[in-house]
């Protein structure tokens, strides 16, 4: 009768940890050093970790007191492997994330820190896109941004940031170091600002070098085409401000300035909706009405209306035909 051969007891792995998320760990205790050094550096945690490992500010020295001046946000690794982004919830992340994102690479044998820029977030939100984005890290030490083309793989051919953490200890270096850091937050947090305005355009160098804060060659400015959505935001965005600024103009008796800024407006807002923003300057229409001796007027914008009615006719005259709704007939 063959023997039954008895199962062997389960070895227990309790007490112990994970070697590689443990490697990983160490790389990002390494990366919260550094970045800890120019201001706030909070640490997301592993089981709340969405990309973003750290979270840091820049701090300006004022007195006793220091005081935040720019925000931004790390995703740290250990190896030069691609960051890859799959499917169109993921792309939207990172195109939409409100603050500027840095790629951190800590090489722990050499205790170097390498920092890349994402600009390339940008370009997926202005130029027409594929739902992928892979971002490859490269080692030069000066990169051209305007080589890009159209696709899903962007090379990051140079760090913004390259050195070791016994460089970081000198103080000029490391005051270097934060100005670049503070370079690249600045080009990010307009391109943020053009996103929240429905603008799609950006602006980058179109070169730069490696731990210096200066671009070469000048600036690269891409753009592609509205969509209907982002028209919509960017015409909302538009009036607003168009708006304060015929105020402006209208408080500090420039008339004139403020009469084609609203013959303008007029001509993208022309229709006064009832329980909606309308951002007309009702004095300034006032004003007009007044001047062109329409008192009183049969609608409040009927001063400015017959200004732009007149660029319009002339316009047809040379061709030029007029695609805008009708005039506003509400007060």
């Amino acid at each position: 009768m063959p023997m039954r051969r008895k199962k062997a007891t389960p070895i227990s792995m309790t007490g112990s940890i994970a070697a590689n998320p443990h490697e990983g760990s160490r790389s990002e205790y390494l990366a919260q050093f550094v970045f800890s050094s120019f201001g706030t550096a909070i640490p997301v945690p592993h089981q709340e970790d969405s990309a973003i490992d750290i979270y840091c500010t820049l701090l300006e020295r004022i007195g006793r007191r220091s005081w935040p001046r720019a925000y931004y946000s790390v995703q740290v690794k250990s190896t030069m492997r691609p960051w890859v982004f799959n499917g169109v919830q993921s792309v939207r992340w990172l195109i939409e994330h409100p603050l500027p994102i840095f790629l951190c690479i800590v090489k722990k044998a050499e205790a170097r820190i390498l920092v890349y820029n994402t600009a390339p977030r940008f370009a997926l939100w202005a130029l027409p896109h594929e739902n992928r984005l892979e971002l490859v890290p490269g080692t030069d030490t000066k990169a051209n941004t305007f080589q890009w083309a159209p696709g899903s793989t962007f090379q990051l051919e140079a760090p913004i940031l390259n050195f070791t953490i016994e460089q970081l200890l000198n103080r000029r270096f490391h005051a270097q170091v934060a100005d670049v850091l503070k370079f690249w937050i600045g080009f990010d947090m307009e391109n943020l600002f053009r996103i929240k305005c429905g603008l799609p355009h950006f602006r980058v160098p179109y070169a730069y070098e490696t731990n210096l804060a200066k671009p070469i060659g000048g600036l690269s400015h891409l753009g592609g085409p509205f969509t209907e959505d982002t028209l919509q935001l960017a015409q909302g965005r538009l009036r607003e401000l168009m708006d304060r600024i015929i105020r402006h103009h209208h408080s500090n008796g420039d008339l004139l300035s403020a009469a084609i800024h609203a013959m303008a407006l007029l001509h993208l807002s022309p229709e006064y909706k009832t329980g909606e923003f309308n951002p007309h300057d009702i004095h300034l229409h006032g004003k007009l009405n007044s001047l062109f001796g329409m008192e009183p007027p049969s609608y409040t914008y009927q001063a400015c209306d017959s200004l732009l009615k007149m660029v319009r006719d002339e316009l047809a005259a040379h061709g030029v035909t007029d695609s805008a709704a009708p005039s506003p007939q509400a007060s």
